[in-house]
């Protein structure tokens, strides 16, 4: 992809806000967006790593705090957190991402029958787990499981109302995405309190049938 934009004189531009720290980042880019809080870092706070030789004309002009880009007064509190989070997550990248591997096979074994994984099993990160079962009501699901965090979509759909576009994506139906849950996990989730979420999951949705 990268190659096709610089052959049509295009920039390219890696959201790796979800993969970064995880799964390798394409050296052949020339912006890389990233966010602390996907790091376990201080909500607020982004960067983008700018290519030497690309020049990017700011839309925001005052002090020139982030010059020749963003202007804008910095926190130093956000910036050394995010400083912080960034070498942790160097440091423990092979320890977090074995946890999240023997989190996601956890999770997979213990959800039992009635369950679909959407999407590949392996090609994907593993601390992301979207499931569906046939006929399942995920808003009476959500409900009746107010102390577990779980969601009918990411983050940036929340509370739209709408299918996931993503899921469609990949060949799901309405009714299949309309009938599918995402949880997440990672560092600070436990094999015991993931093992009770998936449990207390299963259950509530075996109620929904007589």
């Amino acid at each position: 992809l990268a190659e096709a934009a610089h052959a049509a004189g295009a920039l390219m531009l890696v959201d790796a806000v979800q993969g970064y720290g995880r799964v390798a980042i394409p050296d052949t880019v020339d912006l890389i967006a990233i966010s602390a809080h996907k790091i376990h870092g201080p909500k607020g706070i982004g960067a983008l790593w700018i290519r030497d030789g690309v020049t990017l004309a700011p839309l925001l002009h005052g002090g020139g705090q982030e010059a020749p880009g963003r202007s804008g007064t910095l926190s130093p509190a956000l910036c050394a957190g995010f400083g912080i989070a960034a070498q942790l997550m160097a440091d423990r990248r092979d320890q977090d991402a074995a946890h999240v591997d023997r989190l996601w096979s956890l999770a997979r074994d213990r959800l039992g029958p009635g369950w679909t994984i959407n999407g590949a099993t392996d090609s994907r990160y593993h601390g992301n787990l979207n499931i569906r079962r046939d006929a399942l009501d995920v808003n009476r699901l959500m409900s009746d499981l107010r102390d577990i965090a779980f969601s009918a979509g990411s983050a940036c759909a929340s509370g739209s109302g709408r299918s996931s576009h993503v899921l469609r994506a990949i060949g799901l139906s309405e009714t299949q995405a309309r009938s599918s849950i995402r949880l997440g996990f990672g560092r600070y989730t436990t094999e015991t309190d993931l093992a009770a979420a998936i449990d207390a999951i299963a259950a509530a949705a075996e109620g929904q049938w007589p």
